[in-house]
C-alpha cells in the first residue's frame, strides 16, 4: 500500500477531488496533462493542513480558466465578474478539501481553505485541465506538508511508515470495550441474583474506567455524555507499540 501521507499524496488527492468537483458542478468531463510553468494573471487559494499532516499548500489557477469554468457554471453569455468567479473557485476547493479529508487514507486530516486572491503565476510544474483534449485551465499546487504529531504517534520506532502488510490492517474495525469495574462473587451469590439485586462493584463513581481491546487495557478515561450518548474522555494511554500488540489478539 502506497504511503499517501506525503506532500505528493495530498497534492494528487486534491487535484483529483478538485477535478471531480468541477465535473459535478459544471457538468464537464475533464482530464489532466502536464503543462508548462504557469504565467500571467491568476488566482491563489491557501489550503492549510492540520492533524495527521501539518503544512500549507498554495493552489494557483489561471484567470482565464477560472472565468471559463464560472461561465460554464452560470451559463451566461459573458464571463461573470471577479467576485462571482472567486466565490465559485473557493467553493470548488472547499469541496475538494472536504472530499480529500474524508478519504480513509487521510483519516485525522483537517484542511482549511482560504479566501482566493489575485496573483501572478510562478515557476514550477503545472497541470492542464482539459475539456475534449483542449486546455480549459492551468492548475498548480506548491508548498509542503509533513506528518503531524497525531500521525507520528502512530508510527513505529524510527518514524518510518508501516510495512504494507501491516498498513493494510490499520482500517480494520476492532471491538472496543469499556470496563467500569470488575468483582468476584461466589457461585451461591450468583445463583441468588434476581431482578432488583444490587451488586457492589467496589469502585468510586469518580474512578476512571478502562478501555480494552480483547483482554488488553489500552487506555483509561472518565465517562461523559455527548449529545445524549455516553462517551469516554481519554485521560491516559498505553504506548503505541502496546496498542498495536493488542490488535494481534
Amino acid at each position: 500500500m502506497a504511503d499517501l501521507l506525503t506532500t505528493e499524496g495530498l497534492r494528487r488527492a486534491l487535484v483529483a477531488e478538485f477535478q471531480a468537483a468541477i465535473e459535478a458542478g459544471v457538468g464537464l468531463t475533464l482530464s489532466t496533462a502536464e503543462a508548462a510553468a504557469p504565467a500571467g494573471d491568476g488566482w491563489t487559494v491557501e489550503i492549510v493542513a492540520t492533524g495527521v499532516l501539518d503544512g500549507r499548500l498554495t493552489a494557483w489557477i489561471d484567470d482565464a480558466g477560472v472565468r471559463a469554468i464560472a461561465q460554464a457554471m452560470t451559463q451566461l453569455d459573458e464571463p461573470p465578474d471577479a467576485t462571482v468567479a472567486g466565490g465559485m473557485l473557493r467553493e470548488f476547493f472547499a469541496q475538494a478539501a472536504a472530499a480529500t479529508a474524508a478519504r480513509d487514507a487521510f483519516d485525522g486530516l483537517a484542511l482549511a481553505v482560504g479566501i482566493p486572491a489575485r496573483a501572478e503565476g510562478a515557476g514550477g510544474a503545472a497541470l492542464a485541465l482539459l475539456q475534449n483534449a483542449m486546455p480549459l485551465a492551468s492548475l498548480q499546487l506548491t508548498g509542503d506538508v509533513s506528518r503531524g504529531a497525531s500521525a507520528a504517534a502512530l508510527l513505529p520506532a524510527g518514524g518510518r511508515p508501516y510495512p504494507a502488510n501491516l498498513a493494510a490492517l490499520l482500517d480494520v474495525d476492532l471491538p472496543l470495550v469499556v470496563r467500569f469495574a470488575r468483582t468476584e462473587m461466589s457461585l451461591r451469590a450468583l445463583a441468588q441474583l434476581g431482578p432488583g439485586s444490587m451488586v457492589d462493584m467496589g469502585r468510586s463513581p469518580d474512578a476512571p474506567v478502562q478501555l480494552l481491546i480483547g483482554s488488553q487495557v489500552i487506555a483509561e478515561g472518565e465517562v461523559v455524555v455527548v449529545t445524549g450518548n455516553y462517551g469516554v474522555r481519554i485521560t491516559s494511554l498505553v504506548s503505541p507499540a502496546d496498542r498495536l500488540r493488542a490488535m494481534e489478539l
